[in-house]
């Protein structure tokens, strides 16, 4: 991709808990955010409508002003939720589960890598048990030592876990969201130990786990990878583990993707361009596709007068949503490093969102890939993020699709290999089910494996229907920032 005047960024599924009271924008006038420096057209209901009719993907799906009222709704969130509606699939059902609004925290908390939390997370592996699903490492839960697979037994002091459960999501949502709260985990070797742990502010480090095996002189890469945050803050990780990769000759990584809800499209790119054969420099990673509008330049008054507040104050929104859809409309890969791949493969499951599935979309085409696990998300879309006042506005705004035109994956994207997740195995531990499969799937034999443990079928991971899903926001974001 040629180099911009902006950067693109991504964003899907970071936890709503990582978003600070400090991150949020301050309440400044609309008028000193709503683009043009004067006074905003009529209220902030009515301008997130008419910036919406511009530069919505879907605006053909929408009704006029009159017929929707904006001003009807309390709240500009309750109004676009509302908006949002209009857009049905083939069935006759809301297609558009992506757009929203909020107050700025979202594009704060992801430019800034802070975060303050107790930095793990759980998901219900039954019906009523509840495991630790990942541990971010610096955070106050992995100081303490707590590893993924330790059983959940109570929360300060409640011990009755269900599903779908208003108790339960209460408990829980009340015990991360607060200063402190005490834990009791059961753990592997079948003791107990119970935490208090308090929340603090860290900087996030997404690279859970990395590994490099060798069966028998048969080298293969392990990534665990949980948010595409900030190039800036994961590239000399993985500049490191790439290159000792590449000095023991790896032909085949596995990149575990299966709770990483996206991030910035930069890391992405850097990923994909790690990983792609060299031969395909400068060939297609992907396109993004807009409205007619966007790809016109026709707007209505109030956007084509409409400043890129804060980012560039002196630049039009219509300016950058033009340059998109026309100069910078396709990324190309741009080899980066001596890693020569046979194959990779990908773990993903219903958490796997955004630009974890743009990023095994842009390599099918060019490569030999694979997807072990369940089917993904479906996030093909993505966001140009508007401010109104303390308000940031994310309509779906372009599509993404691949060299070979794959990009209309709603549903998700289906695994070549369907293997059942399961919460109560360790990263790395060869009895993980998706691992295991990925291996075995590269030529490695199940001896070399060592033995499954069977896995009962009323202890498997319920992945749609957990915390996993009610404490993520799902969203493409492409912002703009210096």
């Amino acid at each position: 991709m040629q180099p911009n005047y902006f950067y693109h960024t991504l964003l899907t599924g970071l936890v709503l808990i990582f978003l600070l009271p400090a991150c949020k924008k301050n309440d400044t006038p609309a008028r000193n955010r709503g683009g043009d420096g004067s006074a905003t057209t009529g209220t902030i209901n009515d301008s997130i409508f008419f910036i919406a009719k511009d530069i919505y993907l879907w605006n053909d799906a929408l009704p006029d002003s009159a017929t929707f009222k904006p001003n009807s709704y309390a709240t500009p969130d309750k109004m676009f939720a509302a908006l949002a509606l209009y857009k049905k699939d083939a069935a006759g059902q809301p297609l558009d589960r992506y757009s929203f609004v909020d107050n700025g925290g979202t594009s704060r908390a992801l430019q800034q890598g802070i975060v303050g939390d107790v930095g793990f997370e759980v998901g219900f592996q039954t019906d009523s048990t509840l495991f630790i699903v990942y541990v971010y490492p610096g955070s106050p839960a992995d100081k303490a030592g707590l590893k993924r697979g330790w059983q959940l037994l109570s929360v300060n002091g409640t011990s009755r876990f269900l599903v779908n459960d208003d108790a339960t999501n209460n408990l829980l949502n009340n015990a991360f969201g607060s200063a402190s709260a005490t834990w009791n985990f059961r753990k592997p070797d079948n003791t107990t130990q119970q935490y208090t742990l308090q929340a603090v502010e860290y900087k996030l480090n997404p690279i859970l786990y990395s590994h490099l095996y060798d069966f028998s002189g048969t080298k293969i890469g392990y990534i665990v990878f949980n948010n595409f945050v900030s190039l800036a803050d994961v590239k000399p990780t993985f500049d490191s583990i790439f290159d000792a990769y590449t000095k023991a000759g790896v032909k085949q990584v596995i990149l575990d993707l299966r709770y990483n809800g996206g991030g910035l499209l930069e890391t992405a790119e850097y990923l994909a361009n790690k990983l792609v054969p060299a031969t395909k420099t400068n060939t297609e990673m992907y396109s993004q596709y807009f409205n007619n509008n966007v790809n016109t330049n026709n707007y209505g008054p109030y956007f084509r007068n409409m400043k890129a507040v804060p980012y560039y104050p002196n630049v039009n929104w219509t300016d950058i949503f033009n340059s998109e859809a026309t100069t910078y409309k396709t990324a190309r890969f741009q080899k980066d490093g001596g890693l020569a791949l046979d194959k990779v493969t990908f773990l993903g499951t219903y958490n796997t969102v955004s630009a974890s599935e743009l990023l095994y979309n842009v390599l099918r085409p060019v490569m030999t890939t694979r997807l072990v696990g369940s089917t993904t998300y479906g996030k093909p879309v993505g966001f140009i993020n508007i401010s109104f006042s303390k308000y940031d506005m994310y309509a779906v705004n372009f599509q993404t699709k691949n060299s070979a035109g794959q990009g209309d994956y709603f549903s998700g994207l289906v695994p070549d290999i369907k293997v059942q997740d399961d919460y109560t195995t360790d990263w790395g531990t060869l009895s993980d089910p998706l691992l295991r499969s990925a291996l075995t799937d590269m030529g490695v034999p199940a001896g070399a494996l060592g033995r499954m443990a069977k896995m009962n079928e009323n202890r498997r991971a319920f992945t749609p229907a957990n915390r996993l899903q009610a404490t993520k926001f799902k969203g493409m974001l492409q912002t703009i920032r210096k």
